[in-house]
């Protein structure tokens, strides 16, 4: 007799970590397809083996909610940014626990996002939507504030997100977003500039049943002191979730869920706490990326990917997870290796002191001699008991990247 089985549209990134975790449970994983190629970023952690089936939609989700109501499909899942609005239309046609498809274009459009969250009356940038670079330039020039931040609408991974400190940075941001596509294979048709919030960043990582909000995780973004190029941040560091100000992020998150129609599945909110209060950010609808989830499940013993899968499967076993804060027994951070100037790279010749640190656990990095140097060449994940440690080699790393971490020959 066939297993009953979990669709995870889109499985990408830490998306795919969701398929032997159905798996585990008994659950045959099927992958939903939304689009007949894979984008790039995605390519290395597409796993078709890990499946017991791989469905390509092809427009027409009735269609599409046939196929896998024929192979017992009980819950459907976003795996990645690209499957949130699909992921949401399939599980609402099967009659499966689903966000309310109606409200799907708001979890994706960081516009339609940001202006559904100001009319539940929680604290966000101001902003303009535009296809006009010199509108976008009108705007920033009426607010006379600056910088202002530029981004696509419907992307990740801080994709052509610009810092602009002038009319003509707008212009220039502005114009490579509309003549680009997002990192998701997708076209830009209009940019965004909003307000830039100057405060510290914050990511709450929650995971929801029938509109019961878990929190799964909560990281502190590092924000680069100085480079020549803008990084939105370098470093993110695990906290534990029963501090004063972890609680008034998680309950800000929740009211940005409320807000947003997300009553289940996973969420990755982006705050700024500016003037002590939070300012929303971004949210993406879908699992926390990168080692996220098995960073915190090490760290704590909670994980959103865990709490995703109990959600779905275990509804009885998440709902006991209600309330409890998380506790930490140990610290990690993920820190970002930020070239400090542009240029060809030559080398990184002091790597091995960032792996003789008394945190150290992983990195990952692309040096390639003789390119041009990287925004971001790799990241280095630290995990320890003491926090005062993984803080202190934080430090050290950055001192390294001012002292030599890279050679860089410097171009016009």
């Amino acid at each position: 007799m066939p297993r009953d089985a979990a669709a995870i549209v889109d499985p990408f990134a830490s998306g795919a970590l969701l398929a032997p975790g159905f798996a585990s449970r008994g659950l045959a994983p099927i992958a939903v397809r939304s689009a007949p190629t894979i984008p790039e970023v995605f390519r290395s952690s597409w796993r078709p083996r890990d499946f017991d089936a791989v469905i390509a939609h092809e427009g027409d989700v009735a269609r599409t909610a046939d196929r896998l109501r024929a192979r017992g499909v009980r819950f459907v899942v976003p795996g990645c940014e690209l499957g949130v609005e699909l992921a949401d239309e399939l599980a609402w046609c099967l009659g499966l626990p689903a966000n309310d498809p109606s409200g799907r274009g708001a979890r994706r459009d960081k516009h339609r996002m940001i202006e559904t969250v100001r009319a539940a009356g929680l604290r966000v940038p101001d902003q303009r939507r535009t296809s006009a670079p010199g509108e976008a330039v009108a705007w920033a020039r009426g607010r006379g504030l600056w910088p202002v931040i530029v981004k696509p609408l419907r992307s990740s991974s801080s994709d052509h997100v610009s810092r602009c400190g002038s009319e003509q940075e707008v212009e220039a941001a502005a114009q490579a977003v509309l003549r680009s596509t997002t990192v998701l294979d997708e076209a830009n048709h209009a940019v965004l500039v909003q307000e830039y919030l100057d405060g510290t960043e914050y990511i709450v990582d929650t995971v929801s049943r029938g509109g019961r909000h878990l929190l799964a995780a909560v990281w502190r973004y590092g924000r680069p002191a100085s480079s020549e190029r803008f990084v939105c941040y370098d470093s993110m560091m695990l906290l534990a979730g029963d501090g004063e100000r972890q609680r008034a992020l998680f309950a800000f998150a929740k009211g940005v869920l409320d807000a947003l129609g997300i009553r289940h599945g996973p969420a990755h909110c982006e705050l700024m706490w500016v003037d002590g209060v939070p300012v929303l950010v971004e949210v993406g609808a879908r699992l926390s990326a990168g080692n996220n989830c098995t960073l915190s499940r090490l760290c704590s013993g909670r994980c959103q990917l865990d709490l995703t899968i109990d959600a779905y499967a275990a509804p009885a076993r998440f709902l006991a997870h209600s309330d409890a804060p998380y506790v930490l027994e140990r610290t990690a951070a993920n820190v970002f290796l930020i070239p400090p100037v542009v240029g060809i790279l030559r080398g990184a010749p002091r790597l091995a002191e960032i792996e003789a640190l008394a945190s150290f656990a992983e990195m990952q990095a692309g040096i390639e001699p003789g390119a041009p140097a990287p925004r971001v060449a790799g990241v280095v994940t630290l995990i320890h008991a003491d926090p005062e440690v993984v803080a202190g080699d934080v430090e050290r790393i950055r001192h390294l990247e001012r002292n030599g971490l890279f050679d860089i020959a410097p171009v016009a």
